[in-house]
């Protein structure tokens, strides 16, 4: 063979190297590029996901709100329903959605939240969520407050007999109150008579 076609030969060899080099690197480059976009693709997905379920979560406490407001009519005897509240219909729907949650999650029973506390975890005012209370509730904020941890030591004391065997000063905290003769009065106002006698009613009744 001359030296010529020595030459040639070795260069069609290193030229077949180099493209098998090419063709193998291929599979790795696409790879990885094909894990990427399947990362993205599942980033994407979860994005989406958390955002529908965000969404519906929020549709649905707008209903129980609307539905809730439906059932309890504000009352008419404070005269801030007679007056236009002075706040966006904006805002007001946004701090009602958040105050319905407040409800749901049982915020209420926490002793030490107050207007202020509660303004700023709604991420609002003092002065608008006193009003909006009063514009949509017809009471005001402690009242508001203390008729949510009325309602509900009434609700579970009638339904849970192992509640009923702590002290008035236990009750009375663990439903948010500071004190057992504020719950006793609040709780007498509420339904006509004292937590202890309610609560000795129920257990005759589940004597006899």
């Amino acid at each position: 063979m001359d030296k010529l076609s020595f030459t040639s030969t070795n260069k069609l060899a290193l030229t077949i190297l180099d493209e098998q080099e090419i063709t193998l690197g291929k599979p790795s480059h696409f790879s990885l590029r094909k894990l990427f976009l399947s990362f993205v693709s599942e980033c994407s997905r979860l994005l989406i996901n958390f955002h529908q379920r965000r969404q519906k979560k929020y549709l649905s406490l707008l209903r129980n709100l609307n539905q809730k407001i439906e059932n309890n009519p504000p009352s008419s005897n404070g005269s801030s329903n007679k007056k236009p509240i002075g706040i966006s219909k904006e805002i007001v729907e946004a701090v009602l959605l958040k105050l319905n949650a407040f409800e749901q999650n049982k915020g209420f029973l926490n002793t030490n939240v107050n207007l202020s506390t509660l303004s700023k975890s709604l991420e609002t005012n003092s002065s608008y969520l006193s009003k909006i209370i009063n514009h949509t509730q017809g009471k005001t904020f402690k009242s508001y407050l203390n008729d949510l941890r009325v309602q509900y030591a009434h609700e579970t004391l009638k339904s849970d007999s192992q509640q009923r065997k702590y002290t008035i000063e236990a009750i009375a905290f663990d439903f948010g109150f500071k004190s057992a003769e504020n719950f006793s009065k609040k709780f007498k106002a509420a339904y006509g008579m004292y937590p202890s006698k309610f609560m000795r009613n129920l257990m005759q009744e589940a004597r006899g």
